[in-house]
């Protein structure tokens, strides 16, 4: 049998998934990464967080290749390799920026090296201290045209809930849009998402899917869920996740959900 054909990857999501409530990694998700790595499974970071933003969580190691920005990007940790780079076009940038000005909304942009944002507003204070990590305050005119991986709309939830689907309407075929936290909507260029940035890994590996595991919760966890060999939702995370994945982690703590998918997945 070629090796291509047994390799194993664990494509594992960070927010609610690996990280518990207090956005730290707990000790049972801690020892459930080394069962998986004793099992031959290699382990890549999965999470729509920013690539520089997921580096700075020391609790993890022994992880080579990251999927970030919702599978906007992929890149190795340490040589810096790119396998997959999906930007918005510098109209779709000014049309989202625009767009959000005049709705009064707060705009977060990620951009290759890092997170912007223009002005400062309580929903990116409030950005800053949930993914532990404060963007820097500039105008996006100043950055590179070609770099932006996404734009993120923030404000109150109720506002998010009504204009989400209003913009899904208005906007079909210009964005892929996802609701990631309450007060978060976020904009990526069409296609770009978790499962093509796995896909464009496995590739680069010679993985085949049908080896690849996947952990997730989120709304943004969806496709990858549904792309993966075996995968494993969160019992806690979002209905839409559940729903795509092949199984949900039996009942407990939040904290250490993810514990318990991994000898779900591990025993199937």
């Amino acid at each position: 049998m070629k090796a291509s054909q047994t390799k194993r990857v664990a494509f594992i999501d960070l927010d609610g998934t690996l990280l518990g409530p207090d956005r730290q990694v707990g000790p049972e998700n801690l020892a459930a990464l080394d069962r998986l790595r004793e099992a031959g499974i290699e382990i890549v970071i999965a999470s729509g967080r920013h690539h520089r933003n997921i580096l700075g969580f020391e609790q993890i190691v022994g992880t080579s290749w990251v999927v970030s920005s919702q599978g906007a990007m992929v890149r190795h940790r340490e040589t810096g390799e790119i396998v997959m780079e999906m930007t918005l076009t510098p109209e779709r940038v000014a049309e989202a920026c625009r767009r959000a000005r005049a709705e009064g909304m707060t705009v977060i942009a990620y951009h290759r090296e890092g997170a912007h944002i223009e002005e400062i507003s309580e929903w990116s204070e409030l950005y800053a201290r949930k993914a532990g990590w404060t963007p820097q305050v500039g105008s996006f005119g100043n950055l590179s045209p070609d770099g932006f991986q996404k734009i993120l709309w923030s404000e109150a939830p109720a506002r998010i809930d009504a204009i989400a689907p209003v913009l899904r309407r208005d906007l079909a075929g210009h964005y892929d849009m996802v609701v990631t936290e309450p007060e978060l909507l976020e904009f990526l260029t069409p296609g770009a998402n978790k499962a093509a940035g796995a896909q464009a890994l496995a590739d680069r590996l010679g993985l085949r899917r049908e080896n690849a595991f996947a952990f997730g919760d989120g709304n943004n966890d969806v496709e990858l869920l549904g792309w993966a060999g075996i995968s494993v939702a969160m019992e806690h995370g979002r209905e839409s996740a559940r729903r795509a994945a092949h199984f949900v982690s039996p009942p407990g703590p939040p904290e250490s959900a993810f514990a318990r998918a991994v000898d779900l997945a591990l025993s199937v």
